[in-house]
């Protein structure tokens, strides 16, 4: 599945968030899962959401052993804690954890952008300034996103597009 596209919403005060119906129209319940994970973005100041069944694949997809090593080991006592499973409520919304939203900074003001494979929740001023950064460079960017793919492509034991 593929999300895509960005919409400008409003957190309200108990913390609840509408997801655009063009984004809620790719979830497939039997396909997706029962809802969404909440986890902090890779950026500051946004937060991601996965499908159910997408987040727990991409949780397999990393290495687990008895003796991991640190950097692994603190990414996952900081990421796997703060992540929280949210389902939608019957009028598309989810509750985003209080935690969450004031740790993120994110405000009330959100943009929710498709991201392929995920969902990303930002502040609506920092949609833009990225928006206008990038634009400049996204010859550039296209180039070395598409090399990276190829690169990808190339490496034994990898399926083209697997992250």
């Amino acid at each position: 599945m593929v999300f895509a596209g960005h919409y400008e919403h409003a957190i309200d005060e108990k913390n609840r968030l509408s997801i655009p119906s063009k984004l809620r129209a790719r979830w497939n319940r039997d396909r997706d899962g029962d809802g969404f994970y909440v986890v902090p973005g890779r950026q500051s100041g946004t937060l991601w959401l996965y499908t159910e069944r997408h987040f727990e694949a991409l949780s397999e997809f990393a290495e687990s052993s008895l003796i991991p090593d640190q950097n692994q080991l603190d990414f996952d006592e900081i990421y796997f804690p703060l992540a929280e499973f949210v389902e939608l409520d019957g009028q598309g919304r989810i509750l985003l954890p209080d935690r969450m939203v004031r740790r993120s900074e994110i405000g009330r003001e959100v943009v929710i952008s498709g991201v392929r494979d995920h969902v990303e929740i930002c502040r609506r001023e920092d949609f833009e300034k990225k928006l206008d950064e990038r634009w400049t460079k996204f010859h550039e960017i296209q180039q070395k996103a598409r090399e990276a793919y190829k690169q990808a492509k190339r490496q034994p034991g990898r399926e083209a597009g697997e992250t």
